[in-house]
């Protein structure tokens, strides 16, 4: 069951009852317009799953049920609080809650795809902060994949800030079950995760800039690597669109993160590519 929602009745003292999960999920439906699933995004994007050559080949999702996910429910609003009215269901449609994800074998957070994203309910974790964390954590990881890809010029830039020394993971399941060592920040890296791919040292950012705004202050103060890619993290998400142009700028100074932002020296808005045929990268 979920929280108590009061109910004040006319003469009569303030009463309660308990929101369910289901409850709760079609609450945040209709405030925010995007649906919450606990479901194989499979069934509704083959496409992005069945084929030999498909961008999800290789991942697989168990199904669980909205009882089951309490925690996640109430990671998932507090992460939709976040952002601007409206932001969040330009960028996709649904978010699907699983038992599990593995991708190449290797069990993860979550991940997106061309519309949604998806986040795993571990059932054992039930009770602790573990599947509240993964969730708010985790859907402004798998959401910002999708601001990463409309983003061409920040995705040439952020490349550059790489040191030359620099290699990615070779496989995802490398990504997700190398150890975890301490994080480089003198190279910019906010966890040893994102060391792992462009796409998941930007997610990282994301983790830290919605969920953890006072320690990337922190961090970019410190180390002017760091404050370079905080700015082009920044300008990712306030040229998105217009129409949240504002409201993002609004909180970037309201957290302090515009204040230590430093932009690169070599980043100019003029780079236009299609990339509407990358396929999506896969997050822990």
């Amino acid at each position: 069951m979920k929280k108590a929602i009061f109910v004040f009745l006319f003469l009569v003292g303030g009463c309660s009852y308990l929101e369910s999960e289901t409850e709760q999920a079609n609450r945040l439906v209709k405030t925010y317009h995007i649906d919450i699933k606990a479901d194989d995004p499979k069934e509704s994007y083959p496409e992005e799953f069945l084929n030999k050559d498909a961008p999800l080949n290789n991942v697989n999702i168990t199904k669980t049920t909205l009882k089951d996910a309490s925690d996640t429910l109430n990671g998932i609003e507090s992460a939709l609080s976040v952002y601007p009215k409206g932001f969040v269901s330009e960028v996709i449609d649904v978010v699907y809650i699983s038992s599990s994800i593995k991708i190449e074998g290797a069990a993860a957070g979550g991940t997106y795809g061309s519309k949604w994203i998806a986040l795993s309910n571990i059932a054992q974790w039930n009770g602790t902060e573990a599947n509240y964390k993964n969730a708010f954590r985790g859907f402004h990881h798998e959401l910002s994949s999708l601001i990463f890809n409309h983003s061409p010029s920040i995705l040439v830039t952020w490349q550059s800030l790489l040191s030359e020394d620099w290699e990615p993971a070779v496989s995802n399941y490398e990504a997700l079950t190398k150890d975890e060592l301490a994080p480089d920040y003198n190279a910019g890296f906010l966890s040893d995760y994102g060391k792992t791919s462009m796409g998941n040292d930007f997610n990282i950012y994301a983790e830290f800039a919605f969920a953890e705004p006072e320690k990337l202050r922190e961090l970019a103060a410190t180390y002017p690597i760091i404050a370079k890619k905080l700015s082009l993290f920044i300008t990712a998400y306030t040229q998105f669109s217009a129409k949240y142009q504002q409201d993002f700028e609004d909180y970037f100074a309201r957290t302090g993160l515009s204040d230590v932002a430093v932009q690169p020296d070599n980043f100019e808005m003029t780079i236009h590519l299609d990339l509407s045929d990358i396929k999506p990268q896969i997050n822990q």
